[in-house]
Parts: C-alpha cells; structure tokens; sequence
C-alpha cells in the first residue's frame, strides 16, 4: 500500500514537472554588431566595438536601458555586448518592451543630464513566448552622430524585431525620441526612483 502511494505521488510530481516545463520557451536577445553611418576615427571604433546594451526582464516586462542603471528601478542584470546573444527561459505568454533613453546634453551633474536629456518609450512592442519555441528579439545598433557643444557623443540607434519560426516583424526603434516618449522629469511611473 505504501509503495503504491508513493508511486502515484512520484507520478503527480513528474507530471507536474513535465507540464512546467513545457509552458516554457526562451527568450533569445541577439545583438548585432553595430554599423556606423560615419566614418569613425580608430579609437573610436575600439571603443564602440566593446560595448554593449544593459537591459533585464522582470514580471511580463522587458526593458533596455541607455542610462546608467543605478538611476532606473528595476533590476537591470545584463550586458549583451554588441555582436553577442544571450538566452533566458520565460514563461510562455506576452511581454511588453521598453526603452529608457538619453539625449546627451552638456550639464554639471548626471541629474541634471537626465533632466535634460532622459525620456521613457513604454510599451513599444510586444514579445511572444510559445511554450517549447524560441523566440529572437533581434536588435541591430546603428551608430549615429550627435554633437553637444564641444563634445561628440556616438549613440547607436536601437532597432528592433521578433523573429519565431523564421518570420520577422516589422522594425521598431527602441530609443529614437518622439511624440510618444515620456520625459524623464514627466515620468512618474514605477521605472524611475522616486524622489
């Protein structure tokens, strides 16, 4: 009797198990190496070709970041370097993709940088996760020249598609700044510290 009822609690737990797993897909962030619209002195290539995007996935959300993390809330734990991939088992479901983005104007202080230059693009496309698929969200950087002042600033420009079952959707841009974005010092949302 004992030895049957531990075989049918053995059964649920595999069951269990098995089902799990199966309302799982993954996640795979490829990012391109970045392309340059410009010519790039030497050292400014080296530079770039070491770089990379620090973004993190928590609840149905996926959110890249071109702020420093410290300034955003929500935990932000990877840094894909440019021509790099990285994969994450997610539940199956929709996420949605974010993008916090800088402007870089010249200020005294990184506060006031953000308060110049930092905007939030919510919500800018939606990641699907099939249970037992993979999922590409396919990011290519292009390097555009912005210039402040005195200083060059070279930020690449973040496009973005889904790829599953060899089908790509259309590109969005992650950080170009427009009518829809949120400036930083108008965000009162829960991706920013409150202060």
């Amino acid at each position: 009797m004992i030895k049957l009822i531990v075989q049918v609690i053995l059964a649920v737990v595999l069951v269990g198990t098995s089902t799990a797993q199966a309302e799982t897909g993954t996640l795979l962030v490829d990012i391109a190496p970045f392309t340059s619209e410009i010519k790039l002195k030497k050292k400014i290539q080296t530079q770039l070709e070491s770089g990379g995007i620090e973004w993190g996935q928590g609840s149905n959300r996926i959110v890249f970041t071109m702020v420093n993390k410290r300034f955003v809330n929500f935990d932000l734990p990877e840094f894909t370097r440019f021509g790099t991939q990285k994969s994450l088992e997610l539940q199956a479901g929709d996420y949605t993709v974010t993008c916090i983005g800088l402007v870089f104007h010249t200020a005294f202080s990184p506060e006031k940088v953000l308060s110049k230059g930092g905007y939030f693009n919510e919500n800018l496309m939606t990641v699907h996760i099939d249970a037992g698929k993979i999922t590409t969200l396919k990011i290519l950087p292009i390097i555009r020249k912005q210039a402040t002042f005195f200083l060059n600033f070279f930020v690449p420009e973040l496009l973005a598609s889904t790829i599953v079952d060899g089908t790509e959707s259309a590109q969005v841009s992650l950080n170009a700044q427009t009518e829809h974005s949120i400036k930083w010092d108008d965000y009162s949302e829960d991706l920013k510290f409150r202060s």
